[in-house]
């Protein structure tokens, strides 16, 4: 399968870029404009409606307007991996099933201590529906994974 990664090292604390990314805000915040992404809403999985934190088992539920044309059909991740500890903390997410524009989609979010700054790691890994396993989205991610992390900069440091 394609997949899209970048790197970068925030000049912020672990705990601060930690709690910012753990946060229902930040996806909507750090997506560009062109995307028109939207939450429409997000269930815990105890079924609470906007828990606090990106839990095992939390749906979030989202809408896309590509460059203000394309209305997306919805879509749904739900976070299926989830480790914090005192010097990192890791989260994936996973498309479920066939409720979005892929055929198949994960992105691990890892966060890295480094003292007074903090590594950031976006791995995602897709394929799209009837491109096989041709790298179509590539650019797209990429640019969103670099607007991703340079808006975590101008937000954090």
């Amino acid at each position: 399968m394609p997949t899209c990664q970048r790197t970068a090292v925030i000049d912020a604390g672990f705990e601060t870029v930690w709690a910012f990314y753990d946060s229902l805000d930040e996806l909507e915040l750090l997506t560009p404009d062109w995307v028109g992404l939207r939450l429409t809403h997000v269930t815990g999985p105890d079924g609470e409606s906007a828990p606090d934190s990106y839990e095992v088992g939390t749906e979030i539920h989202i809408r896309t307007r590509l460059l203000d044309l394309l209305t997306g059909e919805p879509w749904v991740v739900e976070i299926v991996d989830r480790e914090v500890t005192d010097d990192e903390a890791v989260f994936v997410d996973d498309q479920v099933g066939d409720r979005g524009p892929f055929a198949e989609w994960r992105h691990l979010h890892r966060f890295v201590d480094l003292g007074e700054k903090t590594m950031i790691h976006d791995h995602v890994t897709y394929r799209v529906p009837g491109a096989g396993s041709l790298p179509v989205s590539t650019p797209l991610l990429a640019a969103m994974l670099w607007y991703r992390h340079r808006k975590t900069r101008s937000l954090l440091e």
